[in-house]
C-alpha cells in the first residue's frame, strides 16, 4: 500500500463508520431488533443487504456522474465588488 495517507485512512475510517451505522439501521427495519442480538443468519441477510445496496450505489457514482454537479451557490444578498474593494 503505498498510498498510505491521512486522507485515505480518514476515507477509509468514514466508509467503515458509514458501513457500521447502516447494518445498525437495517437490522432494526428488516428484524425489528438490534443488530447485536441477530442470529447468525440473520447478520449474513443484514450484512449482505447492506453489501448490495451500497454496492450498487458505488457503481452509479462514476466521475461523469459527479462532473454534472454545480458548486452550490450562496444564498441571501452578497456585497457587490465595489463594495468589497473600500474593505
Amino acid at each position: 500500500m503505498a498510498d498510505e495517507t491521512f486522507e485515505t485512512n480518514l476515507l477509509r475510517l468514514v466508509a467503515a463508520e458509514t458501513f457500521f451505522l447502516l447494518s445498525l439501521n437495517a437490522s432494526r427495519e428488516m428484524f425489528g431488533k438490534g443488530y447485536f442480538s441477530l442470529g447468525v443468519s440473520e447478520k449474513a441477510a443484514v450484512d449482505q443487504a447492506v453489501l448490495a445496496a451500497v454496492g450498487a450505489n458505488y457503481q452509479s457514482l462514476t466521475p461523469e456522474y459527479l462532473k454534472s454537479q454545480t458548486i452550490p451557490q450562496t444564498v441571501g444578498f452578497q456585497p457587490s465588488k465595489a463594495e468589497e474593494k473600500k474593505s
